[in-house]
């Protein structure tokens, strides 16, 4: 078992941020470089990790969206499909406190969605995209003319646009996501740096292959994910992790950097760098709109996904630039009233 504090994530952020050289939206990186380090020093070099699985054997939860959202839309003015969005992301726990109505406007379908291949993504893109009003004024003349949709969907498959739902989902997550960040960012940087090779047995062309013929109703039988991997490892591991509900890996972001208690920033680089002088000489946000962030969190108040990518992401772009543009170092050092305490 490795134990991970908020003060360890935020202390070891920036160097997280030297091994991936591009911005980041969650922490969740930092405790797999933590646990690199941890298999290092125990003389191991090499490990096997599960990274593919879900992707090629159907086991994100946003693979279930994009089949009830499918089932709703064959009868939009349905009360009872709606319901089944309770059953999404149980481990959300701002999302599950919504009521039935706050989730048939969050994940409302558009006509204009129907059709379009990004369908099963348009959802969490959409909520991304709003991190934009955090943009300078500057870099959002820049993205004007900018349309990455379009740019993503002239390099799709001839035939993708008569592939099922669930097949497209699973294309999209696997050709955008798992290379740019789950097994970059998050994967192989952190591992490699500690000197940690890591190899995917689900990513075996052969299985990749093999998955690609098998049904959408083995994969996901019903809102069952990754069906037949369980059914196959039936005998071969215990029930209570066979049948142990779905749950992702995540670690907590806005915290580590943010003591609530304390109502200010856990170490001096992040109030240096979202000062809003640092902010204002690198040009790359509004410092107003982050500080209206950061008191936010400061208060306690409650924040949702789009309040904890934001932060992470303003603080993993201004760490880049000021380690890897300016070539400064920063301080890790807890801030005067902190309660983080040093664990080296």
């Amino acid at each position: 078992t490795v134990c991970c504090s908020y003060e360890d994530i935020g202390r070891i952020f920036p160097t997280v941020i030297q091994h991936t050289e591009k911005p980041v939206l969650r922490t969740a990186p930092a405790p797999m470089y933590l646990l690199s380090k941890l298999v290092r020093d125990s003389q191991f070099k090499v490990v096997m990790t599960g990274e593919g699985a879900d992707e090629v054997l159907g086991g994100y939860d946003l693979f279930k969206e994009t089949k009830i959202r499918r089932f709703w839309s064959r009868q939009p003015d349905s009360a009872i499909r709606p319901l089944l969005l309770k059953r999404l992301y149980p481990y959300m726990k701002n999302l599950q406190a919504q009521s039935p109505a706050y989730l048939k406007a969050f994940f409302k379908i558009r006509q204009d969605e129907l059709d379009s291949p990004f369908f099963s993504h348009l959802p969490r893109w959409d909520l991304t995209s709003k991190l934009k009003s955090f943009f300078s004024n500057d870099v959002k003349q820049q993205l004007v003319n900018q349309d990455p949709l379009a740019d993503f969907e002239s390099q799709l498959p001839q035939q993708f646009s008569e592939w099922p739902s669930f097949c497209q989902a699973q294309y999209l997550e696997s050709i955008n996501l798992m290379p740019g960040y789950i097994l970059s960012s998050q994967g192989d940087r952190m591992a490699m740096g500690n000197s940690i090779e890591g190899r995917f047995p689900f990513l075996d062309y052969r299985v990749v292959e093999f998955a690609s013929r098998v049904p959408v109703r083995f994969k996901m039988n019903g809102l069952n994910e990754k069906y037949l991997l369980k059914y196959a490892m039936r005998d071969l591991i215990p029930e209570s992790i066979r049948k142990r509900p779905k749950q992702p890996y995540r670690a907590p972001d806005a915290h580590s950097f943010i003591d609530t208690e304390t109502q200010s920033a856990r170490f001096e680089y992040v109030n240096h760098l979202l000062s809003a002088e640092k902010l204002q000489d690198n040009g790359l946000f509004q410092p107003e709109a982050v500080q209206r962030l950061v008191k936010k969190m400061e208060q306690g108040r409650a924040i949702g996904t789009r309040d904890n990518m934001a932060l992470v992401g303003i603080l993993s772009t201004q760490l880049l630039v000021e380690q890897m543009i300016h070539g400064q170092t920063v301080s890790t050092n807890p801030t005067r009233h902190s309660s983080a305490i040093s664990l080296t």
